[in-house]
């Protein structure tokens, strides 16, 4: 499904992944993706993707926490939402800095088929909410798998938000066959 892109939109040849970082994330997923798109504008978005089978032992990290951890300082993250011609999908959004390109990111997780944002409450009571549901659900043999999908653009004007990854997955969201559609925004 990363290889699809909107109309307008062309894949932009290079290395988008460092391989020891993808290499890495293969303990945490079974699968991950990356590509960069560019529109005829030239502004250019990063597409992360990733799925594990084991949406409970392998429900994936907070995508800011990784941020930080590549030395990144990271805005406190929100819930925001991108409304497309198709329905709305639910989303975690910060701004990450690293000397003066700032990159606004977007990401979400379907965990079992449903969105999967888990950020804005107590992160330990959430958290261990959260684990002991999926621990109910692995024993009587529902294994949720998981995916997240990330988005991001850096700023060509700082002080200004980025919007060319916004404007990305609205587009791939409407272009997308109804059955990846389900896959990727959940129930």
């Amino acid at each position: 499904m990363i290889s699809k892109h909107p109309d307008g939109w062309t894949p932009v040849n290079g290395a988008f992944v460092d391989p020891q970082w993808s290499k890495s994330l293969q303990s945490d997923y079974d699968l991950v993706a990356a590509r960069t798109y560019q529109n005829s504008e030239g502004k250019t978005v990063a597409v992360v993707m990733t799925w594990s089978r084991d949406g409970i032992r392998r429900a994936g990290h907070l995508q800011q926490i990784c941020y930080q951890a590549s030395g990144f300082t990271v805005s406190a993250p929100k819930r925001t939402t991108v409304s497309t011609k198709v329905g709305r999908q639910d989303a975690i959004a910060f701004t990450a800095y690293n000397g003066n390109m700032p990159e606004d990111v977007m990401y979400w997780r379907i965990t079992g088929g449903k969105t999967d944002l888990g950020t804005a409450r107590s992160r330990f009571l959430a958290t261990r909410f959260d684990k002991m549901s999926r621990l109910a659900q692995n024993i009587l043999g529902n294994m949720p798998d998981n995916l997240m999908v990330r988005v991001s653009s850096v700023r060509s004007i700082p002080g200004q938000p980025a919007t060319t990854h916004l404007e990305y997955i609205q587009k791939y969201l409407e272009i997308l066959p109804e059955g990846d559609r389900k896959l990727i925004m959940g129930q």
